[in-house]
């Protein structure tokens, strides 16, 4: 049986829900940042045991429990990333430091769930034609360009404001974001119209909202702009974190729940 709080309508009411309570802000701004960081965190939560369960529905060896256990492992990293913004933002005068030891489990988490979508790519990937891979590298060498040319370089052509960790990480992020979306888009391209492929659609669908929303935030961060429930484009960002972080939730339950106890790859 499905569970309701995951359908489609109990996702959109949640999200509409949270919209109208980050435009009244009827608690006043410190209530919605207890809010949105506990959404995160909830769901960040979620997705990571749905993923350790996804790898366990596969035997040891086989390609796939490889894949959603590292899976498990980044998104185990983000949770705890979260927990610190969350003490920073909450619970310190001085807000959160920029970059914090959050920062650093966020960029090390990347690397996990990279290695275990190109693992993924590798297995699955030797039906897909090179037309829709020329498609999809065209599409995100598009978007790059995008980024750097709307956030990006005016970040980078003001010397001096920043560290070198800054100017670093104000790069990493988005760049990773946008390569983790392109190698899962890969994978899903083979198995889009198949049962194993459902999983996959709100994955990708999460990574491309976390590039989104680390953009925003890294502009909004620089121009010191960011303000929770304080302009349009504070608003894009979290509600776009939010938004990834329940679509990553959804598609490691359904991997997770998925009727395939016999199905591997080798």
């Amino acid at each position: 049986m499905k569970r309701a709080w995951l359908t489609p309508t109990s996702i959109v009411g949640l999200l509409v829900l949270y919209a109208a309570l980050y435009v009244w802000q009827p608690g006043g701004s410190r209530l919605l940042e207890i809010i949105s960081n506990t959404l995160y965190m909830l769901f960040a939560v979620l997705a990571t045991i749905f993923a350790w369960r996804a790898s366990q529905m596969f035997e040891p060896g086989v390609v796939q429990r490889r894949v959603w256990l590292l899976c498990s492992i980044s998104m185990a990293m983000w949770v705890i990333a979260e927990t610190l913004w969350a003490y920073y933002r909450l619970f310190t005068r001085e807000g959160s430091p920029y970059p914090s030891p959050a920062d650093i489990l966020w960029a090390i988490g990347y690397i996990p769930i990279i290695v275990s979508m190109v693992m993924q790519y590798r297995a699955l990937g030797t039906g897909t034609s090179i037309r829709l891979k020329l498609i999809a590298l065209a599409l995100y060498l598009g978007l790059l360009v995008a980024a750097f040319v709307t956030v990006l370089w005016p970040i980078l052509s003001s010397p001096g404001e920043d560290s070198v960790i800054e100017t670093f990480l104000n790069l990493y992020y988005p760049i990773g974001d946008l390569c983790l979306a392109f190698i899962a888009t890969l994978s899903l391209l083979v198995l889009w119209s198949g049962l194993v492929g459902q999983p996959w659609r709100y994955i990708v669908i999460s990574m491309l909202l976390v590039a989104l929303a680390d953009l925003t935030f890294s502009y909004t961060m620089w121009n010191d702009t960011y303000i929770i429930g304080g302009n349009l484009l504070s608003g894009v960002a979290d509600m776009a974190y939010l938004s990834a972080h329940i679509l990553a939730t959804v598609g490691a339950y359904r991997q997770a729940t998925l009727s395939l106890p016999s199905w591997s790859v080798e």
